[in-house]
């Protein structure tokens, strides 16, 4: 927001002596002691570098005569250097010899050479009572124990700080004039704030970017000022922001590896992508053409047509549109904006899945190969073995191993009936005829094909279903359903236990439940009970082929329901829940 208060001359005024004060003032004030503090530290650090190199060298095994000449460089400095026994005795100083150093003090008490004794080395800033001046002392442990100490007087270094303090004086003096004569000049160009606005205005019909009024001479052109401004960030801002999302869409259509195409709102095409230009190379002359005119493909133009024209919605992922072309299997995802767009109709997506396709036949193939070749044996054993069970002559044992053998052949020609079942139902070729039908059916049906094992098991059914409600389905195929989780809910339950089977309609669908009072499921691997042949841990030698569960995900689906599991559930250990649609909301 720019505000103003009085002429543009008064507040530059103003605003140059306030800028004098802070720049003149407050520099003098605290430069004393920051250069102060900072010479010291450097002192301090310089001070420890020359203990360090004579250490260094007094530690080599340094005779007499080096010793006697490092001290004399030492005074000659004007410095001062003193060797200290371990005990604190002094045997050398720089300034002392003779009776004199004997009756120096002790000086293991010197702040400095505690230190040192301690850590290997020490600093401090004190007054010397033996030379009567302040000092800068730096102190190191040498090899033999003995102590290193060196003392710089703060008389020069004093002295130095004065040299600098009057070299900013100067400075800061000239920095008030420069500014007194900056303030004069500016005053005498008041004038030229009206030429600058001029040039902004005209720089912002010209479209340059970045120019903004500022500043203003007075009140009077405030309004000009605001209208100005805002005029020139609406039109960066428009600039900016369809600059960077064009650049933002470029970059990620042509990164994508899936064929993006862009059609307008009567079907011709607008845009595409790089993979899309890979797949079919013939859409690069196609643009603004009709989409059969570059993909000849009547499902997919069909699909699309149906779209524009509102016959039908297009959700991700809804009724994917499966083609071939050159050998290629392709799968195309149809949507429209989720707003009302007068220049777009319909984004086509479209991806390469013959990869994919390819190695699903093979393993289909071979799952239904394997099972039909099995199956010719396996009744063969089974039938020899039930034979055996029944000869009068047989063996009790014998017929005992016939008898395993006929067990575990049913349970293996189960699991090839599971196998051939969902290979049948993963084919998305074949259509699933869906009706009207009361649940009720196919879940007594299913019911009455486990009455045997529920009886063997002492377990008894509860079923708190909604009255009149029927369900899009196919009574045979949720007979399955309600089987296989039946059956998984007698294995599981404790005997004498009781299965609570429920449904109750939830919006357009119907939801139902059935709930055990089993071991229950760990929550790491309630989404893989689906999984084909997938068992959990613990109850893998309850008698499941493995397959039930998968084989009822495909079941529901292909019916548009979902199908899942909750452990635990409302006072259950696992509940097995899925919906259908209900007839008359398809």
């Amino acid at each position: 927001m720019i505000t103003t208060r009085g002429t543009l001359q008064a507040r530059l005024l103003w605003a140059f002596a306030l800028v004098t004060v802070i720049a003149v003032a407050l520099p003098a004030v605290l430069s004393r002691n920051t250069l102060y503090h900072d010479r010291l530290e450097l002192e301090s650090r310089q001070a420890m570098a020359q203990v360090t190199a004579i250490r260094s060298m007094l530690d080599a095994g340094a005779n007499d005569v080096q010793i006697t000449a490092v001290l004399g460089t030492i005074k000659e400095m004007g410095e001062r250097l003193t060797v200290a026994d371990k005990d604190g005795k002094v045997i050398h100083d720089s300034h002392l010899e003779g009776p004199a150093l004997q009756e120096l003090d002790n000086h293991n008490d010197r702040p400095e050479i505690e230190a040192a004794l301690a850590t290997g080395q020490g600093v401090s800033i004190r007054h010397s009572n033996t030379l009567g001046i302040d000092a800068v002392y730096a102190a190191q442990r040498m090899a033999n124990g003995s102590t290193l100490r060196l003392a710089v007087p703060l008389a020069g270094i004093r002295r130095n700080i004065e040299k600098h303090l009057s070299a900013l004086t100067l400075t800061l003096a000239g920095v008030a004039a420069l500014c007194l004569l900056l303030s004069v000049y500016i005053t005498r160009r008041f004038r030229g704030g009206i030429d600058t606005m001029a040039e902004v205005v005209a720089a912002i019909a010209k479209n340059k970017g970045g120019r903004r009024l500022l500043k203003v001479p007075g009140r009077e052109f405030l309004p000009l000022a605001y209208a100005v401004n805002r005029m020139a960030e609406n039109i960066e801002e428009y600039v900016t922001t369809t600059t960077d999302q064009h650049t933002q869409l470029e970059v990620i259509l042509e990164s994508m590896h899936e064929g993006i195409l862009v059609l307008g709102p009567t079907g011709n095409i607008r845009r595409y992508n790089r993979a899309m230009r890979t797949l079919f190379p013939a859409i690069a002359e196609a643009e603004g053409k009709q989409l059969i005119e570059a993909l000849p493909v009547p499902a997919l133009q069909r699909r699309v047509e149906e779209i524009l024209q509102g016959k039908t919605a297009a959700r991700d992922g809804e009724e994917a549109v499966h083609f071939e072309r050159d050998g290629r299997f392709l799968v195309a995802h149809i949507s429209r904006p989720v707003e009302k767009n007068q220049s777009l109709g319909a984004v086509i997506v479209i991806y390469d899945a013959t990869a994919i396709m390819r190695l699903e036949r093979v393993r289909r193939d071979f799952v239904a190969n394997v099972s039909h070749e099995l199956r010719t044996p396996l009744t063969a054993i089974s039938g020899y073995a039930e034979t055996l069970m029944h000869l009068e002559e047989m063996d009790p044992a014998h017929r005992n191993f016939a008898a395993i053998i006929h067990k575990h052949a049913q349970a293996l020609g189960r699991v090839i009936s599971d196998l051939l079942a969902l290979t049948r139902i993963e084919d998305a070729k074949e259509k699933i005829p869906l009706a009207p039908v009361l649940p009720e059916q196919p879940l007594h049906e299913a019911m009455r094909l486990c009455a045997d094992l529920a009886a063997s098991r002492r377990v008894r059914f509860a079923v708190e279903l909604e009255d009149g409600v029927s369900v899009m389905g196919n009574a045979s195929l949720l007979t399955q359903v309600f089987r296989n989780l039946f059956e998984n809910a007698c294995r599981y339950s404790p005997e004498g236990g009781e299965i609570v089977v429920s449904g109750r309609v939830t919006g357009k669908e119907m939801l139902f439940s059935v709930k055990d009072q089993g071991p229950g499921i760990p929550q790491e691997e309630l989404t893989r009970i689906f999984e084909r042949l997938y068992q959990v841990k613990k109850q893998r030698n309850s008698g499941s082929s493995g397959i039930g569960l998968a084989i009822s995900k495909h079941i529901i689906e292909r019916h548009g329901g979902t199908i899942w599991a909750e452990s635990p559930y409302q006072g259950f250990a696992t509940a097995m829940l899925f919906t259908l649609p209900v007839a008359g909301n398809t």
